[in-house]
């Protein structure tokens, strides 16, 4: 840092909860960074992909999107050390994390602008693909993945999850792939769960690790926020999920049976997950809760949203 950016770095605190990563806050003549080592067996094949986000997570900084700038040193958004590990920096964002299903409406409000703008800016300046890069799996790899996850989550005598994977692969039997198919493609962020959000007092600081972007389902970046965020054990609050719909929709409309649809493809994207010796991980225990809550709803998802979003017009943020 000192030799490509004459930064003289007075003190670090290692972070914790960049899953797989290494990261630091570092506290430098410049301010404090955020600076990151890229595993080298977690990003092998996916660093060109890597550098590129990073690019665009500079970019859209300048555009006024809620989002670290990157330090660029000859051009590219990753440098190495002598000893050949690949590391990043960025601003140090000065909001903190939130926890899950804790976000009020003002939160939700600005996060639903800033992610509307995220999407409108990704459209306007980033390629047109004709596939996504990512696509559903047919449903018999996901039924044989289903099974194996049941049979090992009853050998864990695991109740609840057992009849969570006996209701998904109920639900397989019936689900229309094509109805999926019909999400909204495009650049998305696809990975805003609780912890890639910061949070400042009642407004949205920063979106986070960018490193995922790609053209897939903009509908992932909705959906997951909306359930890592807003989803409590009680279901969606009515006026959080308003609050989120109304900072959205400053951008582009956001429908009731958008968001059901967007439910259902995060759904089949990821209800492999429900297992067992998922049970006592925190983040994850907390995912397979927002996965059940979508099996135990999803003949009503429709019915849902669009009660939540019927609602007067005189509500500030």
């Amino acid at each position: 840092m000192k030799i490509k950016f004459d930064i003289k770095v007075n003190s670090v605190s290692p972070l914790d909860w960049n899953y797989g990563n290494v990261c630091w806050i570092m506290n430098s003549d410049r301010g404090g960074l955020f600076v990151k080592v890229h595993d080298k067996i977690r990003n092998t094949r996916t660093m060109e992909g890597t550098r590129q986000a990073l690019k665009y997570q500079d970019q859209m900084h300048f555009a006024d999107i809620p989002c670290q700038p990157v330090l660029s040193y000859k051009g590219e958004y990753t440098y190495v050390t002598l000893t050949g590990e690949e590391y990043t920096i960025t601003g140090a964002s000065e909001g903190k994390h939130i926890d899950a299903g804790q976000a009020n409406p003002s939160q939700l409000f600005s996060l639903g602008k800033a992610t509307g703008r995220m999407h409108n800016w990704l459209k306007k300046n980033l390629p047109h693909n004709e596939l996504p890069n990512w696509e559903l799996k047919s449903k018999e790899i996901m039924n044989t993945r289903l099974e194996k996850n049941l049979q090992e989550t009853m050998f864990a005598e695991h109740d609840r999850y057992v009849d969570a994977i006996i209701r998904q692969m109920d639900i397989l039997q019936h689900i229309d792939l094509g109805e999926l198919r019909t999400c909204s493609r495009g650049w998305a962020h696809w990975d805003m769960h609780i912890d890639n959000l910061m949070f400042r007092d009642d407004q949205i600081a920063d979106i986070i690790d960018f490193d995922r972007i790609s053209y897939v389902y903009t509908d992932f970046d909705i959906s997951r926020s909306l359930l890592s965020c807003a989803l409590t054990s009680n279901g969606f609050p009515l006026e959080n999920v308003r609050a989120y719909v109304d900072g959205y929709s400053e951008s582009t409309i956001l429908t009731a049976d958008r968001i059901a649809r967007s439910l259902k493809l995060t759904w089949y994207k990821e209800c492999k997950w429900v297992h067992a010796k998922y049970s006592k991980n925190r983040p994850m225990s907390r995912f397979i809760e927002e996965l059940i809550w979508i099996g135990e709803n999803w003949d009503c998802l429709e019915e849902v949203f669009k009660e939540i979003i019927k609602y007067p017009d005189n509500i500030s943020y």
